[in-house]
Parts: C-alpha cells; sequence; structure tokens
C-alpha cells in the first residue's frame, strides 16, 4: 500500500499514537485538553501525504535531500508557535516528529504484514522521511520565531520600567540586562552577557554571588539592598528580589531577580536618624545617641581591655552671656563652643550636646598625661572670646572627666563620676579641669596659671 493513501485512510490511529506521546511531553504541573495537544497533526498528516502523493523533480528531490527545500507557512509551522507558546521545549517539540515517524511506519509495517518493502516504497520511506525533516524544520523556524518575539516583549516590557531586571546562570553570569540595569553599568548589552558581577567590578560582588548561591541550593527566594555608586559621594540605593527559575522537574537552571531604586526612601530614613540622634543646634550628637555610643565604647574596652576617657563640660557664664547679648546671639555661641570642641578631639572620638549649655565627650583608647592635654586644649579653645557679630563674648568651661575602668566599670556609673568631677571644677572657680574622686576634697583640679 502506497504510504500517501496509508496515512489519509488511517488519520485516526495515527493521531491517538501522537496524542499518548505529546502527553509525556508536555510542560510539568500543566494539564493540557487532547484538543491542544494534537493542535495542528491531523493538517501535518495531510501535508505529508500530499507531499509524498505529489510527483516530484529530480532537482526538488536534490534540494529536499539536503534540506533545501521550499519552507511555506504550514501547519508544521503553526504546530511550532503554539508549542512555544503553550510553554513546550524545544526538544519536546522536535521529539512530537520523531514519535510522529516511527508511529507512521510501525502502523504501516503492521498493515502490510511486515512483508518486505518493495522499491516503490522504499522510494515512499524515503520521500516520507524527509517530509517529517521538512516540518521539523518548518516547526523549529516558526518556534524559535515565537520564542525570540516572546524575548522582545519580555525585553520590552521590562525595559519599560525603571526597575532593574536580569536573569543568571548557575555560576552568576548575566545571561538578561533589562534597559535600566544597562544604562546604569554604562555598558552595552554584549559587554555584560556573560560576565559576573565581580567581573564588572560591582560593589560587594562577593556577598551577591553568596546570595544568588544560596537561591539555587535552596530553590528560594532571597531580599536584599545593594548600594551602587554612581561616582563618589554620590550612591543608589537598590532593594532587590532574586528567585529561583525552575525547570519542568523543579531544579533550579537559573536565578532572576528584580531591583527597585529606593534611594529616596533611604535618604528620608537617613535624615530622620539624623534628627533623632544629633543636636539640631550645633549638630553633635544628642543625648540619646550619646547614651547608645556610650554604652557601645565601654563593652568595646571590656572586650579589649582598654579604657576611655569620660569629660563633661558646662559653660561658665554662659547665661549671663545669652541674657546680655540675646537668644539668638546664644544660639550662635553654643553653634562656636561645639565647633570649637569638636576641633579638639579626633574623628573617632564622640562630642554631644545634653542639653543646654552641657556638653561631653568621649575619648577612646585615651587615659593619663592624654587626657590632660586633651582636658586643657578644650579649656583654652572655650576660653578664648568668642566674636558675636559687633559684641565679643567671654565664657569659660568647667571640665569634669572620669576613667574607665578606674573610676566606673559600667556607662551609667561613669557618667555619674563625670557629672561629679564636673561639679568639682565649677565648685572651684570654673575655667578648670578635674579627675573624679570619690573624696571631693582629693579631687585633682587643674586651673589655669
Amino acid at each position: 500500500m502506497q504510504l500517501a493513501r496509508f496515512i489519509c485512510e488511517n488519520l485516526d490511529p495515527i493521531m491517538q499514537e501522537w496524542d499518548k506521546f505529546a502527553a509525556t511531553v508536555t510542560p510539568s504541573g500543566q494539564e493540557f485538553d487532547p484538543a491542544l495537544l494534537r493542535d495542528d497533526v491531523k493538517e501535518i498528516l495531510q501535508e505529508i501525504a500530499a507531499d509524498l502523493a505529489r510527483e516530484q523533480t529530480t532537482p526538488t528531490q536534490a534540494e529536499k535531500s539536503i534540506g533545501h527545500g521550499p519552507i511555506p507557512r504550514s501547519a508544521a509551522a503553526t504546530h511550532g508557535a503554539e508549542r512555544a507558546t503553550a510553554g513546550f521545549s524545544l526538544n519536546a517539540t522536535v521529539a512530537e516528529y520523531r514519535a510522529m515517524r516511527a508511529s507512521v511506519i510501525r502502523l504501516w509495517q503492521e498493515a502490510s504484514g511486515n512483508q518486505p518493502v518493495s522499491k516503490i516504497e522504499v522510494e515512499d520511506l524515503i520521500r516520507f522521511g524527509e517530509a517529517i525533516d521538512q516540518a521539523v524544520g518548518e516547526s523549529v523556524n516558526r518556534f524559535s520565531l515565537e520564542k525570540e518575539q516572546q524575548f522582545r516583549t519580555f525585553d520590552a516590557v521590562l525595559s519599560s520600567t525603571p526597575d532593574l531586571g536580569f536573569t543568571v546562570d548557575l555560576n552568576g553570569r548575566f545571561t538578561y540586562a533589562n534597559k535600566a540595569l544597562r544604562e546604569l553599568l554604562g555598558l552595552p548589552v554584549d559587554k555584560i552577557l556573560g560576565k559576573s558581577a565581580a567581573d564588572l567590578a560591582m560593589r560587594s560582588a562577593a556577598k551577591l554571588h553568596r546570595q544568588m548561591k544560596g537561591v539555587i541550593q535552596t530553590n528560594k527566594p532571597s531580599y536584599g539592598e545593594y548600594c551602587f555608586t554612581i561616582s563618589p559621594g554620590s550612591e543608589r540605593w537598590y532593594e532587590y528580589l532574586l528567585v529561583p527559575v525552575r525547570t519542568e522537574m523543579g531544579t533550579v537552571e537559573a536565578v532572576a531577580g528584580t531591583a527597585r531604586n529606593v534611594t529616596d526612601r533611604k535618604d528620608a530614613e537617613n535624615v530622620n536618624w539624623e534628627r533623632a540622634h544629633h543636636d539640631l543646634l550645633t549638630g553633635l550628637a544628642n543625648r540619646r545617641l550619646f547614651s547608645n555610643r556610650l554604652a557601645e565604647c565601654v563593652r568595646h574596652a571590656k572586650r579589649l581591655g582598654s579604657s576611655l576617657a569620660l569629660v563633661f563640660i558646662d559653660l561658665d557664664h554662659f547665661k549671663e552671656a545669652n541674657d546680655r547679648f540675646g537668644h539668638d546671639a546664644g544660639d550662635v555661641l553654643l553653634r562656636l563652643a561645639a565647633k570649637r570642641l569638636r576641633a579638639c578631639v579626633r574623628a573617632t572620638d564622640i562630642a554631644a550636646r545634653l542639653g543646654g549649655d552641657e556638653f561631653t565627650i568621649v575619648l577612646r583608647d585615651l587615659r593619663g598625661p592624654g587626657t590632660e592635654l586633651v582636658s586643657e586644649k578644650l579649656r583654652r579653645q572655650i576660653a578664648d572670646p568668642f566674636q558675636l557679630g559687633d559684641q565679643t563674648a567671654h565664657i569659660s568651661a568647667s571640665i569634669g572627666i572620669a576613667i574607665f575602668p578606674d573610676d566606673a566599670d559600667t556607662a551609667v556609673q561613669l557618667i555619674k563620676c563625670a557629672d561629679h568631677a564636673m561639679f568639682a571644677a565649677k565648685v572651684a572657680g570654673g575655667n578648670r579641669f578635674s579627675f573624679y574622686s570619690p573624696n571631693p576634697a582629693h579631687s585633682s583640679t587643674h586651673a589655669d596659671n
């Protein structure tokens, strides 16, 4: 029996064979009704049968034998597009044709009683193989075009948003970067794809790589924040999400990520934090931040077995100056005094305004003669006249000093000791510094000679 005639007379059993195999290669987790699975199979078989029944010239046969036959818009092409849309893999789509080839030949041989094939039947088999190959080519071509269109659509959607969008492979190399990410990196796509965060000299690349590896290993999403330096002193903060890209079997084959610019929110948070922890008039740490930092310094000193000095400063004669020159001038005087105090200590030390005309300084890893030198410098700086416009203000400072761990081993006790020493300096006439002593009569007080 000629193969073309057999196919036309046995469409139903051939399609049933197709249905069985197609059901085994459907995307994992998806269900398809039989009508969708066999979508264009009837038309594909009819086109193949028509091709077998058609007279074929020698030049046409030679072209088809090397895959150069005409590729019209056919049912096979439509099938490839629909399989791509439905989420089938290219291998699964091609495998369907291999199953079709095997099923048709097997059913034909069974119908022929498995008799030896004639020369004409051999030619039919050769042409059938060429027709299947032609259908595969048409299907693969449209499958690829559909996937390319899907990718362009995907890229257009992700590139229309200011959010960063990207995918990386299992080795952390970029396989996709949307327009926003390309512009942020200042690189064309060909300079990004195939590169890792480390290759692109991205900040905290090692941390990002570990987090991506964690997503791959746990098969779970991961969140985080990332700071991107645009230029020295200019940063952008991003809140990102990394999610696993799973195969049909549920294993991770890639990681997809998206990141949203949250710089404005971070700036607002920083401003709020500054306002909550710094004195609005002088810019120094306020009482709240001072207490937290002092406690941290004490814990640090305990761990390392080191020491620190806590210096309390109360401005002498500030009230008189404030009453004489006015509150606005008094605010200026406080700001100028705070600036002088800050200039007397290291960047690692902590200067704070506790309120009114009371200030404090935490001198880390400093004691003995070093503390005396800093305290004397503070005293002299405050004793120098302050120019308030056309007026000159003269004030001084009463300074109390407590040493950790000699005088106290907790932050609370250290504050009490420094305050006690400051009061001793004040009672002694001010414009001097005093070290804490549990017996006021034995306080070590140093004044201007």
